[in-house]
Parts: C-alpha cells; sequence; structure tokens
C-alpha cells in the first residue's frame, strides 16, 4: 500500500469513526438506557442526560454520567483536529465502565433502591464511547504521520 492510499485511508478512517460516534450517541438518546428488574421503571437516554448529574454521591451513575462530558471535549478535539489533546479522550471507555459498580439504582416511584439491567441506549451509548476514542486516536496517527521530519529538514 502507497502513503497516499495509506493517508486516505486515514483521513477517511477518522472521519467514519466520528459520525458513527455521533450516530450511535443521538440514537442512544431515542431508547431505554436502564430498566429496573423489579418494576416498570424505565430511564430513556435523553432523561439520563439531563438528569444524570443528579446521581451525584451514588456509586459509579455519576461518574459514567461525567462521560458525557469527555465526550463533548473529544468532539471539539476531532473537529478542531486538535492532535495534542487527543489524550483527552481516553477516560471515556473507562468512565463508561463505572456503571458497573453500581448495583442498584432509586426507584422513581417509590424512592427505594433497585437493581437495574442495562439496556439498547446504554449499549449504542458505550459504542459511541469507543467510537469517538477510537477517532481521536486515528486522528492523532494521521497527524503524526503528516508532520515533517525536522531532523532531516534541517540538516546540514
Amino acid at each position: 500500500m502507497h502513503i497516499r492510499q495509506k493517508l486516505f485511508f486515514l483521513n477517511h478512517s477518522y472521519n467514519t469513526a466520528f459520525f458513527l460516534s455521533l450516530l450511535c450517541y443521538t440514537l442512544s438518546l431515542c431508547f431505554v438506557s436502564i430498566k429496573s428488574c423489579t418494576s416498570s421503571t424505565e430511564i430513556h437516554g435523553f432523561f439520563a442526560l439531563l438528569f444524570g448529574w443528579m446521581s451525584f454521591g451514588l456509586n459509579g451513575l455519576f461518574l459514567s454520567w461525567l462521560a458525557n462530558i469527555f465526550y463533548v471535549i473529544s468532539s471539539c478535539v476531532v473537529i478542531r483536529k486538535a492532535k495534542s489533546l487527543f489524550w483527552l479522550s481516553f477516560p471515556l471507555p473507562v468512565l463508561g465502565l463505572l456503571i458497573f459498580c453500581s448495583k442498584t439504582i432509586p426507584d422513581l416511584e417509590t424512592g427505594q433502591d433497585r437493581p437495574f439491567t442495562l439496556s439498547t441506549g446504554y449499549w449504542l451509548w458505550y459504542a459511541a464511547l469507543l467510537l469517538m476514542t477510537l477517532a481521536c486516536i486515528l486522528l492523532r496517527v494521521r497527524n503524526a504521520r503528516k508532520e515533517p521530519d525536522y531532523s532531516r529538514r534541517f540538516a546540514a
């Protein structure tokens, strides 16, 4: 594979990962993210995005909500092509998995803690986090290949 073909592939691969990430994130807002095992309580992705910050102090729920903030920052990194800030996407997958540290959620109707299961919205959201991390890494690899080699350029 020639260097032109590799650069063409890298240009389109990070764009593709970025747009697939945005698609998954948008779709996750429409689906149910968390279902209570014992009652009919369901938390949709949009509700979790808007009010997830209120879970401050509840095991891993608030920390996993913080992944949304890092997601926005990582999106700005990809849009602005800020190659030096690509490392801000590394906490995304870890923060997304912290929801597994929490075994119960408060039931919205009774206020008691109930076990929960993760549903389609969560898995789409987590796929969006992984794709955004991949897009940031591919952007960094692409930019690293385009950087000039200063040692050859300024050699005598």
